[in-house]
């Protein structure tokens, strides 16, 4: 059982139908332990104010006022909180079918660093969005669509001018060890097992995992078994909730039910309900 102040946060996103497919939100908060989180939609991060590190996908990027972090559909990720960590930012999401073939996000880093004056034009783009989705005056949705793309073209002229560090050693030897429980999370995954693997004391590798992702291993295997059956429950509406256990990775109905339940907030049959219920 994963430990009690892990907070559900994987939640379906969900969009109504007669709303424009993105959603812009400014966030100010205290962020203390959070799960892993994947969804289908691109995620932008702008950080105003607060420093801190998000985990994403197999890479840790480490942040500071007036950064812009961006997340791709489906790769895992998590922002790596600490007691008091307080963070202002605007969060952008949207599915990627909504950029043009000239706006695309593939080719820009991760971690995008803003002089000022940028941060600034940013900051408007996104409270312009923000603003048309409030007030839905005439036009507001070719408005959006018409700031969303201005927004990318932004981040692609500064993002052209950042260099993404080399990973230091210590992410470069995470990265591989998240590589492999990525092809291997069904199968029994322990500290002891990969420390042998990748030729490391258990004790090393316990504090060096948790110092790169701010979880430890046993909880990010778990968590990482829930997100495929979220993607299971998504994508396939007749496979029996009782054969899904065993194909992500545990070999107890209960277990699985009660992780499911702690880390999404919902029980897998109401997980279901929901999604299908939001697409027809």
């Amino acid at each position: 059982m994963i430990d009690e102040y892990i907070q559900p946060i994987n939640e379906p996103i969900l969009i109504p139908p007669d709303e424009p497919p993105i959603i812009v939100s400014q966030k100010r908060a205290t962020y203390n332990n959070l799960s892993l989180r994947y969804h289908k939609e691109v995620e932008l991060q702008f950080i105003k104010k607060g420093q801190g590190a998000y985990f994403i996908q197999d890479q840790n990027y480490a942040f500071k006022k007036n950064s812009l972090i961006i997340i791709l559909p489906y790769e895992v990720h998590r922002l790596i909180a600490h007691p008091g960590l307080y963070i202002e930012k605007w969060l952008a999401l949207f599915p990627e079918t909504m950029l043009d073939e000239d706006s695309k996000l593939t080719d820009l880093p991760r971690h995008i660093c803003l002089a000022e004056d940028a941060a600034a034009d940013l900051g408007f783009v996104f409270a312009n969005i923000d603003n048309e989705r409030k007030h839905r005056h005439p036009f507001w949705q070719d408005i959006i669509k018409t700031d969303l793309k201005k927004l990318i073209f932004l981040l692609r002229r500064n993002g052209a001018q950042t260099n993404d560090n080399p990973l230091e050693p210590e992410n470069q030897l995470i990265k591989e060890i998240v590589k492999y429980i990525e092809m291997n999370f069904v199968e029994d995954l322990t500290l002891n097992s990969l420390s042998d693997r990748f030729a490391l004391s258990p004790t090393y590798l316990s504090y060096l995992f948790k110092k790169c992702t701010g979880l430890n291993l046993r909880h990010y295997v778990i968590q990482r078994r829930i997100m495929e059956a979220q993607k299971l429950l998504e994508n396939d509406s007749m496979l029996k909730i009782s054969s899904i256990p065993q194909i992500v990775g545990f070999h107890d109905f209960t277990v699985f039910n009660r992780n499911f339940r702690q880390i999404t907030g919902l029980t897998p049959s109401a997980y279901r309900k929901i999604i299908h219920k939001h697409s027809k």
